[in-house]
């Protein structure tokens, strides 16, 4: 296995230099390729003051001339990549030791990805090492125990609505490019699409129990996940390129159920995140968006399999939720 590592990096030159340092240290990528998107604060090498003939692996950096976001980035490293596989991470978050014991386990196995725990310093912060309580309960109930192990499709099923995240998966990169997989390029929400396309068109996913890597979620507007304003809307566009993949492909309809449940949540939790002008015209959003994607026929199939579900997508077109 020939591991890439692609980080996209905005404003954040200290993080980057710290994650370059601890991946120097663990020595198990063949290439780590930074993606610049246009910071003000230059995230080179030289700027860094890294020497790339000193370091064991390939360094590639590609400054973007114009901020194009997180997924524009992330799909620009992919298509740089010359690995076999990919992992995707930000460049505020780091390893933990498990990483390597991950590696070394996956050599040799065949897989389209492989998803892992990881901590979320929420959690850490209360106490706790690892994922948010949802999380964690989506992995028990996917029976997801081990330190690898190939995931059911009944695992994959519950699995699949786990928060969307770049950085806890490897990826075969043959895999990606052959299905078209990639990130929306959009401002926030650009890995729903990757992750969830993920699911639908994999063959072979395996999972995890490690905790591989501790996922830093800071306070403050310039944070993704702490926006509140109409960026939030373009959300859409990466649910409705995941919904047409229902239409082309019959082997992904197994996941229409999960993959409603899991947008529905989350246009509760953006409603709730948002600015208190911008509710009404979100739930608007979301009002088109059901009508538009959401057919009678797979309307029937998630109110037969989850009437709650169906129920709480009638009060929203209704106007009595959100």
């Amino acid at each position: 296995m020939k591991l890439s590592l692609v980080i996209p990096a905005y404003n954040d030159p200290d993080g980057v230099g710290q994650l370059l340092a601890q991946v120097r240290d663990l020595n198990l990528f063949a290439e780590v390729i930074v993606i610049d998107d246009a910071s003000d604060q230059r995230s080179d090498p030289v700027s860094l003051g890294i020497d790339p003939e000193t370091l064991p692996f390939a360094l590639k950096y590609h400054r973007v001339r114009k901020n194009r976001g997180a997924g524009f980035a992330r799909n620009k490293g992919l298509s740089l990549c010359s690995g076999t596989h990919v992992l995707f991470f930000d460049s505020d978050d780091l390893f933990t030791a498990d990483f390597p014991r991950l590696v070394a386990r996956l050599q040799g196995r065949s897989f389209d990805f492989c998803i892992f725990k990881h901590v979320d310093s929420r959690v850490r912060a209360a106490g706790g090492y690892g994922l948010l309580p949802s999380d964690e309960d989506r992995w028990i109930a996917a029976g997801a125990i081990g330190a690898l192990g190939p995931l059911t499709v009944e695992g994959a099923q519950t699995l699949c609505t786990v928060a969307a995240y770049p950085w806890n998966k490897i990826y075969d990169v043959d895999f990606l490019r052959k299905n078209t997989i990639q990130c929306t390029e959009i401002p926030v929400h650009n890995d729903i699409e990757i992750h969830w396309m993920g699911f639908l068109h994999a063959k072979t996913i395996l999972y995890s129990d490690l905790v591989c890597c501790e996922h830093f979620v800071a306070k403050g507007r310039d944070r993704l996940t702490n926006k509140k304003g109409r960026e939030r809307f373009t959300v859409t566009e990466a649910l409705t390129n995941v919904h047409l993949a229902f239409d082309l492909a019959p082997q992904t309809r197994p996941f229409m159920v999960p993959f409603t449940s899991f947008y529905v949540g989350l246009f509760e939790w953006i409603q709730a995140q948002l600015e208190p002008d911008l509710q009404l015209p979100f739930r608007t959003l979301a009002q088109d968006f059901l009508r538009t994607n959401l057919s009678l026929a797979h309307f029937t199939k998630v109110t037969n399999a989850d009437p709650a579900l169906g129920a709480r997508i009638n009060q929203i077109l209704k106007g009595q939720r959100l």
